[in-house]
């Protein structure tokens, strides 16, 4: 079991302590000002390029509607975790309490799968170009294109939300994740009791998007 550090099983409210980096001392101010520099670069790349599609009317196309939720992948990512990382650096503590954790680790976790099946409708869309070139405009329709992003965010969401469904009712027995953020597998690592179906279906999740 990692990071077991009680015997009994901890009682709300719970406060995880982040081990996975080390700020020197005197240090803080300057990581936090180079986070929040990343983080500034990071909203307005993004929001340039998501604004000058929606503005144009000429970009209007399923390939740029789709590079827009890449960009919303994006900034779900780095939302989820840099406001946090400049938290911990400005006031050079490294806690983070149970639901905000488990908020970060929901976030983290759509992220990662968000991107994964919005790439598969981009991959639907080319393999359309590709194959049906004189009726792809008759096929990836705009109400296609809107219900195919959709679908692909609502996939994403059921996946994470049945993954987090196991939290339900597991005891904890530690309070030390050894990660700059939270996760799921860093949250359950600290369980009392083994957690075999969160790991399986984690790791079917993991397979089926990644092929």
């Amino acid at each position: 079991m990692e990071n077991l550090t009680m015997v009994t099983p901890l009682k709300q409210p719970i406060v995880f302590e982040l081990e996975g980096f080390y700020i020197p001392p005197g240090f803080g101010p300057l990581l936090f000002f180079l986070a929040l520099f990343t983080y500034m670069v990071v909203l307005l790349g993004n929001g340039v390029i998501v604004y000058v599609i929606v503005m144009d009317k000429n970009l209007h196309r399923p390939m740029f509607v789709m590079v827009c939720h890449l960009l919303v992948c994006d900034l779900l990512g780095s939302t989820a975790v840099l406001p946090g990382l400049m938290m911990h650096f400005l006031m050079e503590r490294k806690r983070i309490a149970y639901i905000p954790a488990i908020a970060q680790a929901f976030s983290v976790h759509t992220y990662g799968v968000a991107v994964q099946t919005v790439l598969g409708v981009m991959a639907y869309d080319r393999y359309i170009a590709v194959c049906e070139p004189l009726r792809y405009h008759a096929i990836m329709t705009s109400a296609r294109l809107h219900s195919c992003c959709a679908l692909a965010w609502l996939l994403a969401l059921l996946l994470i939300a049945v993954l987090f469904g196991f939290h339900m009712n597991v005891p904890l027995c530690g309070r030390v994740i050894l990660h700059v953020y939270c996760s799921n597998r860093g949250i359950l690592g600290l369980a009392c009791i083994p957690t075999p179906a969160s790991n399986i279906y984690g790791q079917s999740v993991v397979y089926a998007i990644d092929d």
